[in-house]
C-alpha cells in the first residue's frame, strides 16, 4: 500500500504523464515490422496471379502478414517500448481485449481490398499506377487506423493527438506504401524483381510502418485516468502474441527460402530431361510465362535412351517426325491420349530409367519389336505430356500448338560437363558434350548424345489473339518480352543467355512463317544433295532457305502451267548446267523478238533470280531437269487443289565442297524435310496417320493385355522353354516388372494362326480402349496395291488394316531425288 501511496501522491488521476522509449525495443519493433513486411513482399512475388480460389487464399495470406505482422505485431512490440513515468506498473499502458481484436482485422481488410485492386487492373499502364494509387492509400489508412484504433483500447489512459502529427502520421505511411508498392509492381512487371530488390522494398514498407508509429507516438499525450490493478505481466500479453506471430512469419520466410531452394534444384534437374515447353506469343510479339518468368512446360521423360551413338534423338529421328506430323493434326491422336495415359499407368512406364536394359542377349525378332515398342511408349509419353500440359493451360489439346522444328540441348552449362562449339560444314554451331575427364576425339568426329546428361527441350509454338492472351492472364500467366525474362530463362534451362535470346526470336519468327506450301504455279528449284555429315541426321542433307526449310530454294517462273510450246522449249535445257543454261538462254534472248525469244530472256532472269538465291560456288555445275514434277496441294477452303509444278537444277556436290558460306541457307537431313512435305495444313496424308496411330497403339493395348492375362507355358521342340516377355523388360520405364511368359506358336501355318487370331479378336472386341479400326471418309481406291488391303497377324495381339489406299503416297522431294540420284549416278 505504500508503493501505491507513493504512486497516487506522485502520479494523480488527470494528470499527464510524461514517458520515454527503450532503444532495444525501438529496434525489435522495426526488426518485427522488417519480417512480416518482407514476408508479404515474397508471398506477392510468388503468388498465382488469376480468378481462382487458391489466388484469393494467397493474396488474404499477404493481407494477414502485412496487417498482422508488419503493422499490428510491430504496434504493440513498439508500444512496449514506451515508459510512462518512473516505470511501475500501476501506471503503464494496458489494452482492452475487444479493441486489441478489432485492431487486427481492420488492417487485413483494407490490404486485402489494396492488394486485389493493384491486382486486377493492371492491364494498361494508366489503369496500373491509378490502381497502385488506390493500393498505397488503403495500405497507409491501414497502417493509420489500426495505430489509432489500437491506442483507443487503452484503459488507464486518455489520450490526446496532435492534428500536426496526425496529418504527418498518415502522409508518411500513405506516401511510403504508395512508393513501395509503386517500385515493386513496376519491378514485377519488367521482370527486374531480383532478391536484393525485394528487401530493399521490404524495408521501405517496415520504414513506413514503423515511421508513422513513431510519428503518431511523439505527437500523443496521455493522461491518467485509472491504476492498473492486476498484476504487471498483463502488459506483456499482446508482446507474447507479437513474439509469436514474428517467429511465426520467420518460419513461413525458411519454408519459403526452402521452396525456393527446392525449385531451383528442380529446375536444374529438369534442364537433364527431355521437356515439352509452351512457346505462345500474342500480337505484341511477347512470351507466355509463369509467375516465375519460365515457359510452361512438362517433362516428357527423364532422357530418350539412344541404343547406340549414332541413334540421337534429333530432327531425323523418325520418333521426332512423327511428333512433328501428330502436332500439325492433333485431331488424329487425341482421342487416343486417355488410352494413352491408362496403357502408361498399366505397364509401369510413367517411370523411364536413364538406359535400356541390354544386359541379356535377345533374339532378333525381340530386338525389332523392342524397338518399335520403346518408340511407341516414348511417343505416348510425349502426347500425355502435351495433354497435362494443355490442361495446365486450362485449353484443349488441340489449340496447343505445332511443334517446332529444332530440339534445344539444355543443361549444357554444367560444370562436370565440359562444352565445345565446333563449326560444321554448314556453318551451324553444335554443342559437344565432353566429359571432363577424358579428351575430344577429334578424328573420329565423336559427338556425345544425351546420355551423359544433357536435357531436350521440345517447342509446341502458336500465337494467340487478344482474347486468347485475356483469357491466358485470367487463369494465372503472363506475358513478358523476351530481354524482360531471358536471365530467368536461360538459368533455369542451363543455357547461355545468346542462345536463349536467339531461340526465343526464332519461335516468333516461327509462328509467323509463311506456310511449307507454294502458291500455284510453275517453278525452278535449287536440288542440292550430300552426304549426311553425321550418322544420326541420316544419309542425305539438303539444302534450303534458313527462313523456311520447309521449301527449296526457288523461283516462280510462272502464276500457272507452262503451255506446250514453253515446256518443249524448256525441254531443249534438259542435262544442261547452270552456266550452260545461262549461256543459251543468253543466246535465244538476243536473236529476236519473237515469243520464244522473249520467254527465253524471262526464263533467263529467273535462272539468275535462282543464283541469288543460291550464291554458293558448287551451285554452278547443277544439272537441269526439264521433266516436270507436279503436285497437288489440298488448301482448306479451297474447292480446287492447288497445283505447283517444280523444275529443278540437281546437284550432289562434293562433300568437301559443299559448304555454305553464306548465311541465307543451311543443311537439314534430307528425311526432315520429306517429313515437312506430309505435314502442311490440309495434306491427305493427315488421315493415313491416324488411321496408321489407331492401328498400331490398339494393337499395343491389345499386346499388352494378353501379355499380362496369359501364364507361363510349355511347348515342345524348339519352343520348349518358356520365353519370357523381354519386350516390357526392354522398356525401361518399369524398374519393378517382373518377367512374365509369352505364348509362342509352334506351329507356322497360316490356317491355324488365323483361327487363333479370330478367337482373340473375338474376346478383345469390346475391350480395347483404342478402338481398333479407324474409319475415315477419303477414301481413294487403288486397284494395284496389293499391300493396302492386308490382314496382319502378330503373336499376341492383331492388328488390322480395313480399307484401300492407306500408304501414303511419293512426294516431290521423292521424285527430284530419284532425278538427282539417277543424273548424277557414277558409272
Amino acid at each position: 500500500m505504500g508503493a501505491d501511496g507513493k504512486i497516487t501522491t506522485k502520479y494523480r488521476i488527470g494528470d499527464e504523464v510524461p514517458f520515454h522509449f527503450l532503444w532495444y525495443l525501438i529496434l525489435a519493433s522495426y526488426f518485427v515490422s522488417l519480417v512480416g513486411a518482407y514476408t508479404t513482399v515474397e508471398l506477392l512475388h510468388r503468388r498465382k496471379t488469376g480468378n481462382g480460389w487458391l489466388s484469393w487464399l494467397q493474396l488474404g495470406g499477404c493481407s494477414v502478414s502485412f496487417g498482422l505482422v508488419a503493422i499490428w505485431c510491430m504496434h504493440f512490440v513498439g508500444n512496449r517500448a514506451i515508459v510512462l513515468g518512473d516505470g511501475k506498473n500501476e501506471i503503464q499502458l494496458y489494452y482492452n481485449p475487444g479493441f486489441t481484436a478489432l485492431s487486427v482485422f481492420l488492417p487485413i481488410i483494407f490490404l486485402f481490398f489494396g492488394f486485389a485492386v493493384a491486382e486486377r487492373f493492371t492491364r494498361t499502364k494508366r489503369s496500373l499506377y491509378l490502381a497502385l494509387t488506390v493500393t498505397g492509400l488503403a495500405a497507409g489508412l491501414a497502417i493509420t487506423g489500426m495505430h489509432y484504433i489500437g491506442n483507443f483500447g487503452t484503459t488507464n489512459y486518455y489520450l490526446y493527438n496532435n492534428k500536426s502529427h496526425i496529418v504527418g502520421a498518415a502522409a508518411i505511411a500513405v506516401v511510403a506504401c504508395w512508393f513501395s508498392f509503386t517500385l515493386f509492381f513496376h519491378q514485377k512487371e519488367h521482370w527486374i524483381n531480383t532478391g536484393w530488390r525485394r528487401v530493399l522494398i521490404a524495408c521501405l514498407l517496415a520504414g513506413a510502418v514503423s515511421g508513422m508509429h513513431w510519428t503518431a507516438t511523439v505527437g500523443t499525450k496521455y493522461e491518467l485516468r485509472g491504476y492498473h490493478r492486476g498484476s504487471g505481466a498483463d502488459r506483456n500479453n499482446n508482446l507474447i502474441v507479437a513474439t509469436a506471430m514474428c517467429l511465426l512469419a520467420c518460419a513461413v520466410c525458411f519454408a519459403l527460402a526452402f521452396l525456393i531452394q527446392r525449385r531451383r534444384r528442380q529446375l536444374a534437374d529438369r534442364a537433364q530431361h527431355v521437356v515439352l515447353a509452351s512457346a505462345t506469343f500474342d500480337p505484341d510479339g511477347r512470351l507466355l510465362v509463369t509467375q516465375e518468368g519460365l515457359m510452361p512446360s512438362q517433362k516428357i521423360t527423364k532422357q530418350y535412351n539412344q541404343r547406340s551413338f549414332n541413334d540421337e534423338f534429333n530432327v531425323a529421328h523418325p520418333a521426332f517426325q512423327w511428333l512433328f506430323r501428330v502436332t500439325r493434326n492433333w485431331q488424329g491422336v487425341a482421342d487416343l491420349v486417355p488410352a494413352m495415359k491408362t496403357h502408361l499407368r498399366f505397364s509401369g512406364g510413367s517411370k523411364m530409367p536413364t538406359r535400356p536394359d541390354s544386359t541379356e542377349s535377345r533374339s532378333t525378332w525381340e530386338e525389332a519389336n523392342g524397338e518399335d515398342e520403346y518408340s511407341a511408349i516414348f511417343r505416348e509419353h510425349f502426347c500425355v505430356a502435351a495433354s497435362d500440359l494443355a490442361d495446365h493451360l486450362d485449353t484443349s489439346v488441340q489449340d496447343l500448338g505445332v511443334l517446332y522444328e529444332e530440339i534445344l540441348m539444355t543443361g549444357t552449362l554444367m560444370t562436370e560437363l565440359r562444352t565445345k562449339r565446333t563449326k560444321t560444314g554448314n556453318s551451324k554451331d553444335i554443342l559437344t558434350a565432353q566429359v571432363a575427364t577424358k579428351p575430344a576425339d577429334i578424328e573420329a568426329g565423336l559427338v556425345i548424345p544425351s546420355l551423359f546428361g544433357r536435357g531436350q527441350l521440345l517447342f509446341v509454338v502458336r500465337k494467340v489473339d487478344k482474347a486468347e492472351a485475356s483469357r491466358l492472364m485470367n487463369v494465372g500467366y503472363r506475358f513478358a518480352h523476351a530481354d524482360q525474362v531471358s536471365d530467368l530463362l536461360a538459368r533455369s534451362m542451363q543455357i547461355k543467355r545468346a542462345d536463349l535470346v536467339s531461340t526465343v526470336e526464332k519461335l516468333r519468327t516461327y509462328c509467323q512463317r509463311d506456310p511449307c506450301v507454294p502458291p500455284a504455279g510453275t517453278y525452278l528449284a535449287c536440288f542440292a544433295l550430300r552426304p549426311a555429315v553425321k550418322a544420326s541426321s541420316g544419309n542425305w542433307d539438303i539444302l534450303v532457305p534458313r527462313a523456311n526449310p520447309g521449301r527449296l530454294p526457288m523461283v516462280r517462273l510462272s502464276s500457272e502451267q507452262l503451255e506446250s510450246w514453253q515446256s518443249q522449249f524448256i525441254s531443249r535445257l534438259d542435262g544442261f548446267s547452270l552456266t550452260q543454261c545461262i549461256q543459251y538462254l543468253s543466246t535465244k534472248a538476243s536473236e529476236g523478238s519473237s515469243d520464244e525469244g522473249g520467254f527465253a530472256k524471262e526464263l533467263r532472269n529467273k535462272v539468275v533470280e535462282l543464283v541469288d538465291e543460291v550464291p554458293e560456288v558448287f551451285f554452278r555445275q547443277a544439272i537441269f531437269s526439264a521433266r516436270p514434277v507436279r503436285t497437288d496441294y489440298i488448301v482448306p477452303g479451297d474447292d480446287v487443289p492447288s497445283q505447283v509444278t517444280v523444275m529443278a537444277f540437281c546437284i550432289i556436290p562434293d562433300v568437301h565442297s559443299a559448304s555454305v558460306r553464306g548465311d541465307k541457307l543451311i543443311y537439314t537431313p534430307f528425311s526432315f524435310f520429306k517429313c515437312q512435305q506430309r505435314a502442311y495444313t490440309g495434306c491427305p496424308d493427315h488421315s493415313v496417320l491416324a488411321r496408321r496411330n489407331h492401328r498400331e497403339f490398339s494393337s499395343l493395348l491389345a499386346r499388352q493385355r494378353e501379355m499380362v492375362s496369359a501364364g507361363p507355358l510349355s511347348h515342345r521342340g524348339s519352343f520348349s522353354a518358356p520365353v519370357s516377355v523381354r519386350v516390357i523388360r526392354m522398356w525401361p520405364f518399369s524398374k519393378n516388372t517382373s518377367p512374365r511368359d509369352t505364348i509362342v506358336q509352334p506351329d507356322s501355318s497360316s490356317e491355324k494362326e488365323l483361327v487363333q487370331s479370330h478367337s482373340r479378336a473375338e474376346e478383345n472386341n469390346t475391350s480395347h480402349a483404342f478402338g481398333g479400326i479407324m474409319v475415315s471418309q477419303d477414301i481413294t481406291v487403288n486397284a494395284n496395291t496389293k499391300s493396302d488391303s492386308q490382314l496382319e497377324l502378330r503373336d499376341l495381339g492383331i492388328r488390322s488394316e480395313a480399307g484401300v489406299a492407306a500408304t501414303e503416297q511419293p512426294t516431290f522431294a521423292d521424285e527430284l531425288f530419284k532425278i538427282t540420284t539417277s543424273k548424277w549416278q557414277r558409272p
